[in-house]
């Protein structure tokens, strides 16, 4: 009987040896990204405050019901809010980069959103006017702005951090990318702005997961959905957080592009909702609020009405945002992959645990059967 609890020993050895190795592989994954995955992912709209009066005078073809605001006037967007609160939006996601306008105009809009408990995520511009990429140092300075001035306004109630989405990350080299991750720490989710899955792939060490800005996409097609999927996919095998696009519509045309994609009636905005959530979001983007030069707003404007913001309140009319709630020091509730996905950490090494204990179990019986032949 000494032989047969030697050989148990030896196997169960093996086995806490296993579970201690996954333990040291859970904790050598560091903090995820809060998930909520479909139905219930926050609906955020893209937002512009960069607007005065001479904005209104280059590649418009329509204008505001509002008037030819500028985005100084606080009640233009106290009633911006409003309407989107009232058509089921969770939050506005900022386009910004520090100017002292813009730093003025990020601090109205946090001011009337906190109380409104309306989340603010913010859209950092790293290209200028001509795309060509910010100075590494400047993104970086202004990266730790947003986190150490705005940081307690910025957090998220669904994604407990702020959400930063850096625009042109892919026009920057690895270690430029590296140097704003550690600036940032784990202060904020810094996202990608990866248009495919190679691009996404090429900066996902660095970052915590992607938001596709498709404004021109073709709602409804098998093209469409494809590409989201595959982004979407790529995003949760990193565990990310995965921010997918659902558009109005398209006109470039004032900016030069013959690309066009019509409305519909606000059939096209209801399709590409669609495909996004086919994607298996963990929020979903539209595109936009008031982008009025590529004609994809869906604030109510002259020719189109109210017709988007009514289309978009049917269709989150029964669709509410979970709220992520903060259970640890590193803000982690869950991670975004499917439960088929997790072998990793813990979980592979109780299931190894497990397979440990059949073995023991085995030997034994392998042991006494053999006994008894004999």
């Amino acid at each position: 009987m000494s032989g047969i609890m030697r050989r148990v020993g030896v196997v169960l050895a093996l086995g806490v040896m296993l579970l201690g190795w996954g333990a040291a592989a859970a904790a050598s994954a560091g903090p995820r990204p809060a998930s909520v995955h479909q139905p219930d992912a926050p609906v955020y709209a893209y937002f512009y405050q960069w607007f005065n009066q001479d904005s209104w005078r280059r590649a418009k073809i329509d204008y505001p019901l509002a008037g030819r605001y500028s985005s100084e006037d606080p009640k233009v967007l106290r009633d911006q809010i409003t309407q989107a609160q009232a058509a089921g939006l969770n939050g506005f996601l900022t386009s910004w980069k520090s100017t002292p306008t813009l730093n003025r105009r990020l601090q109205m809009l946090l001011d009337d959103a906190g109380p409104r408990h309306f989340d603010v995520g913010v859209v950092y511009e790293g290209l200028d006017f001509e795309r060509h990429p910010l100075p590494i140092a400047t993104v970086r300075r202004d990266m730790v702005l947003l986190v150490s001035k705005w940081g307690s306004q910025l957090r998220s109630q669904y994604f407990d951090r702020p959400l930063i989405i850096w625009t042109g990350i892919n026009e920057y080299s690895l270690a430029d990318i590296r140097s704003v991750r550690q600036a940032l720490g784990d202060r904020a989710f810094l996202l990608a702005s990866a248009k495919s899955v190679h691009d996404y792939q090429q900066v996902a060490g660095l970052v915590d997961g992607d938001a596709y800005y498709w404004s021109s996409a073709n709602p409804g097609t098998a093209y469409t959905q494809q590409r989201l999927d595959a982004i979407g996919t790529a995003v949760h095998r990193n565990h990310g957080i995965w921010l997918a696009p659902a558009a109005a519509g398209f006109d470039g045309g004032p900016l030069g592009h013959q690309r066009v994609v019509p409305r519909e009636k606000g059939q096209t905005l209801t399709r590409s909702f669609n495909d996004a959530m086919a994607s298996r979001p963990d929020a979903v983007g539209v595109i936009s609020w008031n982008e009025w030069s590529e004609n994809t707003y869906i604030e109510p404007g002259r020719r189109y009405g109210s017709q988007e913001i009514d289309v978009l309140r049917n269709i989150l009319e029964h669709h509410t945002a979970t709220v992520v709630t903060h259970q640890n020091s590193t803000g982690t509730t869950r991670d975004s992959a499917p439960r088929s996905m997790r072998w990793t950490g813990w979980a592979a090494g109780w299931s190894l645990l497990g397979g440990t204990g059949l073995a023991a179990g085995w030997v034994i019986l392998r042991v006494r059967s053999k006994s008894g032949r004999e």
